[in-house]
């Protein structure tokens, strides 16, 4: 039997099922006419949302969804199925929905929109409120809070303070994409000027924060030499001004062709190295240092990574799993010296060789440090910090009258102890709560951490957190297979998961972490069916 399709002047409307076709929790993609929708059924209900993801067009239908919540496979990006609502970073905007209704033993989907993401209802300034929030950072926790605040009906004054040149972007692809030539400029902003005007969020870039007193509630700026210092006072404060840099404690490293990569330019400038086919060598093998060392390589330039441990990543993904993503990486040419430590760094006033503390000596045209960072808060007075100097927040991210903290800078409490975590999804999460926080609505920061890193165009999906490793368990070969999950126990329990092309299953466990349900150590060493064990709880 053909199809029912009407078509009226203003919509299409078209048979895409049968009422029993689909189960709950299950997706499905359909089309109307030419437009591809993505279908989905929660407690018998049907709903129809935009098929792609709205960070970075995932397909969903390559998702999971549990109960309302719909996850994208590839950045757990989480979207509310009902109201098409954006639930969690790393997306900003929401998706849009089609109407749907039942017509005898039919699913009839009415296309309803042309867009392709649609933002959260927020709220506009009203000019007779003179309260003011200010944001110190424009980072993923800043820009997620700005948009909170005004999602969660706040109608005062946002002011963001940020050291950048720019306002926010995507800082994520500064290693990846955007350092290989292949993501333009217009890519990087996450929204638009007009955007920022409209919301009443006003961003002022260059600006250097000298001093915030949070007992009078009150910021002083940098204006220059000679120039009087300026005040601004707030009624409620965002603390997410990062990290630094670590330093290199070695002679010749004051010298001209030391690089960092923390910010757009600075991937700018590493980018005109890379295609210059310049030698480059990355002291430190981080996430983000293996990342550049895919992309500088990509672009043509011979690439030496020394590193301190005997294996990259080893204690956090272990040894097997870090010599595999050493192999991928060795495959294109990039050279491991590891164990390493840099003795000194040779050159005039330009660097020429960095000399390692074996007596090797690389010849380089530029070094990448990638050696982590440390937070950013000297300015901040009377606030007692971490040993690693961090703040101390409570479970709405607070940590004085009126004054918030999030992303890099934050530690915070959860029911294994006190974590800081550095990863993009886990700042606009914190930054979304904070923000909600500041405009009242009470919200507690729970999530459970969620990462990803691209090694060699291989995307590496992290979720949990371990402070050490006990023992892993593998399901799958990570030397002989395309996908596998590694398991990794602390104190007799899992703690955190890594995988490999196992999206769904990344997302389920995650799913389990987050409300306590995940299976017993010797259950998960049987093997478990993840989709199947989330439908169960």
């Amino acid at each position: 039997m053909k199809p029912l399709i009407i078509m009226l002047t203003d919509y299409m409307e078209e048979a895409v099922c049968g009422v029993d076709d689909l189960k709950d929790g299950e997706l499905k993609d359909v089309r109307v006419g030419d437009t591809d929708v993505l279908l989905a059924r929660v407690d018998g209900q049907y709903y129809a949302l935009h098929p792609k993801c709205t960070h970075y067009q995932a397909p969903l239908s390559k998702g999971l969804l549990n109960g309302n919540r719909l996850v994208c496979p590839w950045h757990n990006a989480c979207f509310d199925v009902r109201s098409g609502h954006r639930l969690e970073a790393p997306a900003l905007n929401g998706l849009p929905t089609h109407e749907v209704r039942i017509e005898g033993d039919q699913v009839m989907v009415r296309l309803t929109t042309d867009k392709e993401s649609l933002e959260n209802p927020m709220s506009t300034p009203d000019p007779a409120n003179n309260t003011t929030c200010v944001i110190v950072g424009s980072g993923g926790a800043g820009a997620f809070a700005a948009e909170a605040m005004r999602e969660g009906g706040f109608t005062g004054n946002i002011l963001m303070l940020t050291s950048s040149s720019q306002a926010p972007y995507d800082r994520p692809n500064c290693s990846k994409d955007y350092l290989q030539g292949k993501a333009p400029d217009e890519w990087m902003p996450l929204r638009t000027p007009d955007f920022y005007a409209d919301y009443g969020i006003e961003i002022r870039t260059g600006q250097q924060v000298t001093r915030l007193d949070p007992q009078k509630k009150e910021i002083e700026l940098s204006a220059g030499e000679g120039q009087p210092t300026e005040r601004i006072t707030y009624d409620k404060a965002l603390i997410c001004s990062g990290g630094k840099p670590n330093k290199l404690p070695v002679p010749g490293a004051d010298l001209n062709g030391v690089h960092v990569l923390r910010s757009l330019h600075d991937s700018q400038q590493l980018r005109d190295l890379g295609q210059q086919g310049k030698r480059i060598v990355i002291v430190g093998s981080s996430f983000i240092g293996l990342e550049a060392a895919m992309s500088l390589r990509k672009l043509g330039s011979e690439v030496d990574v020394v590193g301190m441990e005997a294996i990259p990543f080893e204690k956090i993904l272990g040894g097997r799993v870090g010599k595999v993503i050493q192999g991928w990486h060795e495959k294109e040419g990039v050279r491991f010296h590891l164990g390493r430590k840099v003795g000194t760094i040779e050159g005039t006033d330009t660097v020429e060789a960095v000399v390692l503390d074996n007596g090797d000596r690389l010849p380089t045209d530029a070094i990448l440090l990638g050696l982590g960072v440390k937070p950013n808060v000297d300015f901040i007075a009377g606030i007692d910090r971490e040993e690693d100097g961090s703040l101390r927040t409570d479970k709405q991210l607070q940590i004085a009258d009126g004054l918030y903290v999030a992303g890099d800078v934050a530690t915070y409490p959860t029911a294994d102890g006190s974590q800081r975590i550095e990863h993009w999804k886990v700042a606009g999460q914190q930054g979304y709560t904070a923000g909600m926080n500041i405009a009242g609505q009470e919200m507690t920061y729970q999530e459970v951490p969620f990462f990803w890193s691209n090694q060699q165009g291989k995307r590496i999906n992290y979720v949990g957190h371990a402070e050490k490793i006990d023992d892993v368990i593998y399901d799958g070969n990570p030397e002989q297979d395309d996908n596998f999950l590694a398991f990794y126990v602390q104190g007799g329990e899992v703690k955190a998961v890594a995988g490999l092309k196992r999206d769904t299953d990344i997302i389920a466990i995650r799913e389990l972490m987050q409300y306590g349900q995940l299976p017993a150590v010797d259950k998960i060493r049987k093997g478990v069916d993840w989709k199947a064990e989330l439908v169960t709880k």
